[in-house]
């Protein structure tokens, strides 16, 4: 260790700036932790020098030992953040953790006979002991806690892997989702005034890893009033399969055979549930080393994936997916500095898995139906997705009941460098009163993306079914025999059924494909067409280009759409133009746009928007144009407020035959174990932040979100079985409280309320003059406060400046060689800082 060398003729001359500054250094981010300074080498006047207790701070790094909210880290990975108790010892905070804490932080279990013989919930005496050539360090600063362990220590988990141990089911709690919109239309031709409300609701419990949800919705207008109980369901997730289980309303899943309502029972993989570098489909990338290499994956010049692998055969399966196709480069760096290099081409469509993951659904029930000519059979369905080597992926399932039967096989391909295929075909036998009826329908799907052009082809398909294939929708909806008796004569029983041939469907073709053109902007095309065996079709066609120049939007788009059934089509084409007024009006935009159908209706309006208050949760538009088909103006005025407790929003649209008043309102109210707290609208996963007493802090990225009176809010979106980080803005901190800890990480899984626990002291801010013993400068003063403990150093003046401080309570001095306490009793108001002078015995 070497020491620190200090100028002796600026300590002569003054003591408190000197000291102070040591102090500083001490406290440096980069200070070093072996750097030592000797405090006897301070010189200063007098024999004030044998009144200093710098003992604790000797040693750069030496800090109060106590308990500390730290992020840790393994290898430089984030690892998890949580408190964690630190002793002194050698002049050093060191951590109290167990050799279970090291393997939930990512060491493998069988990393040495030493660990594989410890007890796991006693506190290690020195990592070194149990995994040789480690270290810990404590960065105190950014309260960093850095495992290092050789990398061959370290359990081969995927990128993101968050261990189920941390998974959280939350607190029991009842809630209230609300949304309300509604109008008052007044036709000045007609004199005539309308009205309509709108109420969604939805509402639930949780009781464990246990949900109870329900959705109904509420009309009111011309057509008179309508309640509708949508659906109620119970679910939770079924941890050791990574799947979710549902009984009650629901909808199957899609990713085989087409979405249909039931009502039963349903057990189905959850992509959530696997660490996000194993989700989707990403190529698995395989080598060979030929001593300890380091191996770096990089894509569209991006380094995605880099780690070590010792000598011979490696395979790489956690990378991330970060595209449907594209080329991986892969780069290893043998030990003695050589390198290879390779290229990997990959492509995806959305039913590819990766090699060995395995996905499945199953349902059993009754199938649902809103149409009063539907019947409601009993069924049962499977399906499974297997990923093979070679980047393919089979696929199917069945669909069975009494009167339907439907069989489903598939294959999906990557064909490197030529983009992905699947091709799959599902045949169904249909049984009616009348008749039965066999057919099948092929469906082809391709994807790639072209790097070099900046081309995205997301998915090109094409299905093509024969006359007698039904899906189960068609098979069930619109059934002639459970239509009221009085529809129910031979000829309209025939016209009926006449007319269902005619709509069923017998082709479907989807585009969609991206171009980027770099700095000049981008280019999109999506189309999509319905064919129908009784001649009608459905065409639907959007396209557009966009760009920006010296700040200013671009947008040129059209559109065309076609019903036939209906004898109706539309062509659209649209011009908007977005010009930044920042140099005026803060946050403020002027928008112009037109747009024109092959009617001649054609539109032309101009406006301001923007957004306002501290927290951009204010947005406003004003706008002004022209009609043709009205001949005359038209405008809108809209405004928009987030708010801790809602969303809540007003506008007002006139033309020259009618004006119109629009309103709504969404948000929630969540009780939990601690009270009612109002919230904005609720995603289906959420975290409760508790910050007790701490009214009126903003939680960082979450528009609107402030902790009410008693330091409670619910962050309303959070994403489930994912570690996320939630930071409360202490500087909008009041009087009387002090936020120990700014920073939380939680894990929910689906459907949690997870409780953010951020600790608190109350308690005011103090200085404390010490007398009556001699107290070395350097010594440490302390007040328990509950279950918390505020702490302060003393200073050459004997005065310790202390937060959180309780009205009564004893002041607890302890140095080298010494102790003292000072009982007290804090009277008078805490909106200024009180100075108290005690006398320590």
């Amino acid at each position: 260790m070497r020491p620190i060398n200090y100028n002796k003729k600026s300590l002569k001359s003054e003591f408190t700036l000197p000291i102070a500054a040591v102090l500083l250094n001490l406290y440096a981010a980069n200070a070093k932790a072996d750097d030592y300074f000797a405090p006897d080498s301070i010189e200063i006047r007098g024999n004030m020098s044998r009144d200093i207790d710098l003992s604790q701070f000797s040693q750069v790094g030496s800090q109060a030992p106590g308990i500390y909210t730290v992020s840790i880290y393994l290898n430089g990975n984030y690892a998890t953040e949580r408190d964690i108790t630190f002793t002194s010892e050698s002049g050093k905070l060191t951590p109290e953790i167990t050799a279970e804490d090291l393997l939930l932080w990512g060491v493998a279990k069988n990393a040495t006979p030493a660990l594989m013989q410890a007890d796991m919930k006693s506190n290690i005496a020195g990592i070194e002991q149990l995994l040789p050539e480690s270290h810990i360090d404590f960065d105190f600063p950014q309260r960093r806690l850095n495992i290092t362990v050789p990398q061959q220590y370290v359990a081969s988990n995927p990128q993101g892997d968050v261990p189920e141990t941390e998974w959280d089911d939350g607190l029991n709690m009842l809630f209230l989702n609300y949304s309300y919109s509604g109008s008052t239309t007044h036709n000045s031709s007609a004199s005539e005034t309308a009205s309509s409300d709108y109420i969604n609701l939805r509402s639930g419990v949780n009781l464990g890893a246990w949900r109870l949800r329900s959705y109904s919705a509420y009309t009111r207008g011309h057509e008179g009033d309508r309640w509708e109980q949508i659906s109620t369901f119970l679910h939770r997730d079924i941890k050791t399969l990574r799947s979710q289980f549902v009984m009650g309303e629901g909808q199957t899943q899609s990713d085989v055979f087409d979405s249909f309502a039931f009502r039963g029972l349903q057990l189905y993989s959850d992509d959530n549930m696997l660490p996000e570098s194993q989700r989707g489909f990403a190529p698995i990338v395989r080598g060979i080393a030929r001593s300890n290499a380091q191996v770096t994956i990089r894509q569209n010049g991006n380094t995605i994936w880099q780690s070590y692998v010792p000598p011979g055969p490696f395979v790489i399966d956690d990378l991330y997916p970060t595209s449907t196709s594209g080329e991986l480069e892969i780069i290893i760096r043998e030990s003695d500095g050589t390198e290879r290099r390779s290229v990997q081409p990959f492509s995806a469509v959305p039913v590819m898995l990766r090699e060995g993951h395995f996905k499945y659904a199953l349902a059993a029930g009754k199938y649902r139906s809103s149409d009063i000519a539907s019947r409601e059979p009993s069924f049962i369905q499977g399906s499974g997705i297997y990923g093979l080597p070679w980047s393919a992926t089979v696929y199917g399932g069945g669909i069975f009941s009494n009167d339907y039967s439907s069989v489903a096989l598939g294959i999906g391909k990557g064909l490197g460098d030529l983009g992905s295929v699947s091709l799959d075909g599902t045949f169904s036998r249909s049984q009616f009163a009348y008749d039965t009826k066999t057919g099948g329908s092929f469906r082809f799907q391709y994807s790639k993306d072209l790097v070099t052009s900046g081309t995205t082809f997301t998915v090109l398909g094409y299905r093509y079914s024969t006359s007698g294939y039904r899906d189960f929708n068609e098979a069930n909806g619109d059934y002639y025999d459970q239509m009221p008796a009085d529809y129910q004569t031979k000829d309209e029983q025939q016209a009926y059924r006449n007319w269902r041939e005619t709509q069923t469907k017998r082709s479907r073709t989807q585009a969609n494909i991206n171009q980027s053109l770099g700095d000049y902007g981008s280019l999109y095309l999506s189309a999509f067409e319905q064919r129908y065996w009784g001649g009608d079709k459905e065409r639907t066609i959007n396209t557009g280009y966009s760009t920006s120049y010296n700040g200013i939007n671009y947008s040129l788009n059209y559109g065309y759409s076609q019903a036939s059934r209906f004898n109706n089509s539309d062509q659209t084409l649209s011009l908007s133009v977005q010009v930044p007024l920042s140099k005026f009006l803060p946050d403020t935009w002027l928008s112009m746009t037109g747009s024109s159908n092959k009617r001649g209706d054609t539109t032309m309006m101009t406006g301001l928007s923007g957004t306002a208050l501290a927290d951009n949760n204010l947005s406003w538009s004003a706008q002004q144009g022209y009609n043709s088909q009205h001949a005359g103006s038209m405008g809108n005025v809209t405004m928009n407020y987030k708010g801790q407790t809602g969303e809540y929003r007003a506008g007002y649209n006139y033309s020259r035959q009618s004006q119109q008043f629009t309103y709504g309102a969404q948000g929630g109210m969540v009780l939990h174990p601690y009270g009612l707290t109002f919230t904005q609208p609720l995603g289906e996963t959420t975290a409760l932040v508790r910050a007790e007493d701490a009214a009126g802090l903003k939680l960082f990225n979450n528009t609107g979100v402030y902790t009410n009176s008693q330091g409670y809010a619910v962050v309303p979106y959070v994403s489930p079985y994912q570690r996320t980080r939630l930071t409360l803005d202490s500087s909008s901190l009041g009087e009387g409280v002090d936020l120990l800890s700014d920073t939380r990480t939680i894990v929910p899984t689906n459907g949690a309320l997870v409780l953010a626990d951020f600790p608190t002291a109350s308690g005011q801010k103090v200085m404390f003059t010490l007398q009556g013993t001699t107290i070395p400068f350097g010594a440490t003063a302390s007040v328990q406060n509950n279950q918390r403990t505020a702490t302060g150093i003393v200073d050459e003046q004997k005065r310790v400046w202390l937060t959180g401080v309780p009205d009564q309570g004893t002041v607890q001095v302890t140095w080298q060689g010494g102790q003292c306490s000072a009982p007290y009793r804090l009277t008078g108001s805490s909106s200024s800082v009180p100075g108290v002078t005690l006398v320590c015995h």
